[in-house]
C-alpha cells in the first residue's frame, strides 16, 4: 500500500481536508499538522519522509493571509515547495495544486490551454509564486502541477468564497450580491479525488495540467442556481455593470490521457453544498455574514 504525505489537511484546510477521506480508502495517508511538521524546515521534512517511508506527497498546504502580508506568504509557500522539490528524488511523485493565476489575471482567460503559460509574468505575489512553481515543475522529473481555477465545496472560507457565500446568504434570506459578472470555471471539490488518484497511479506525459470542468458558467447563472436550490426569491444586486475578465480553461490535455472527468452537475453540487450549510446554520453568524454584502 502506498504511503502518502498529504499536507494542508487540517481543520483549516480546504482541498487537503476534502481529499483525505477518499485517499484513505486506497492508501496509508499521513496528515500532520503544521505544528507536527513544519514544511519550511528542510531537515524535519527529510526525517519525516524517511522515518515513515513516504512514497508520494500531495501538497495542499498554503500560508494563510489572515495574519501576514502577501510577500511573507509568497516566501513561506516557496520555501515549502522547494523543500519538497529538493527531496523529490526519494519519492515516486510530488503532486501540488497550481492556479489559473499563473497565467496572469490582468488578462482574460478564455478556454486557456497549458501552452499559454508565460504569455506574461504575473504582477501579483500569489500569481508569481505559482508561476515560479510551474516553471520548476516543468523542469522536474516527478513534480506535477494540477492547476486549479475555480473550486468550491465544504470547508472553504464561506466569508469570501463566492458559491459558499451565496449559499449562506440564501439560507438567511439576504441579497445574493455579486461584485461584477464574469465567466468562470468552477470545479466541485468532490470531483477532485479521482483525478488525484489517477495521477498517483499513472505516469502522465506532462508536468502541468489544467484541472477544471471545461464548462464555463457566469456568476449570475450560479446565483440563479442557488435561488433554485434554496427555493427563495431574493434580489441579486450586481455592484458593477458589464463583464469582468473571463477565468476559464481547457481540460483537453487531461482528458486526452485520463478520459472524461466524472463531474457533478452544477445543480447537484450546489444542492449538496447548500444542504451542508443548512444543517450547520448555527455555525454561520448572521452579523458576520452581513458584513460580506
Amino acid at each position: 500500500m502506498r504511503r502518502i504525505l498529504l499536507t494542508g489537511a487540517g481543520p483549516r484546510g480546504f482541498v487537503g481536508r476534502n481529499l483525505a477521506p477518499a485517499l484513505r480508502e486506497r492508501y496509508e495517508v499521513f496528515t500532520p499538522s503544521s505544528g507536527e511538521l513544519n514544511l519550511c524546515d528542510y531537515d524535519r521534512v527529510a526525517r519525516y519522509l524517511d522515518e515513515r517511508r513516504i512514497d508520494a506527497v500531495i501538497h495542499c498546504a498554503l500560508q494563510s493571509l489572515l495574519h501576514t502580508g502577501p510577500e511573507d506568504v509568497m516566501l513561506h509557500d516557496l520555501q515549502m515547495f522547494y523543500n519538497l522539490d529538493k527531496l523529490s528524488g526519494q519519492l515516486e511523485k510530488v503532486l501540488y495544486f497550481g492556479s489559473g493565476a499563473e497565467f496572469d489575471k490582468r488578462f482574460p482567460m478564455e478556454n486557456i490551454r497549458e501552452e499559454s503559460l508565460g504569455r506574461s509574468v504575473p504582477a501579483d505575489y500569489y500569481g508569481l509564486e505559482k508561476y515560479i512553481m510551474a516553471l520548476r515543475a516543468r523542469e522536474s522529473r516527478n513534480i506535477y502541477n494540477l492547476r486549479l481555477f475555480g473550486i468550491f465545496g465544504k470547508y472553504e472560507y464561506w466569508q469570501s468564497k463566492f458559491i459558499s457565500n451565496l449559499c449562506c446568504k440564501a439560507m438567511y434570506d439576504l441579497p445574493l450580491s455579486i461584485r461584477q459578472n464574469c465567466m468562470f470555471d468552477y470545479l466541485y471539490v468532490e470531483d477532485l479525488a479521482p483525478v488525484v488518484i489517477w495521477f498517483l497511479e499513472h505516469t502522465p506525459k506532462f508536468r502541468d495540467y489544467n484541472v477544471c470542468t471545461g464548462r464555463p458558467v457566469s456568476l449570475r447563472e450560479i446565483a440563479d442556481v442557488v435561488l433554485e436550490i434554496s427555493g427563495k426569491t431574493l434580489p441579486v444586486p450586481v455592484a458593477r455593470t458589464g463583464w469582468n475578465l473571463a477565468y476559464t480553461a481547457s481540460c483537453g490535455r487531461l482528458e486526452a490521457e485520463m478520459g472524461p472527468i466524472g463531474l457533478h452537475s452544477l445543480q447537484d453540487a450546489v444542492a449538496e453544498l447548500y444542504e451542508y450549510y443548512r444543517t450547520r446554520r448555527a455555525e454561520i453568524p448572521l452579523d458576520e455574514l452581513r458584513l460580506t454584502q
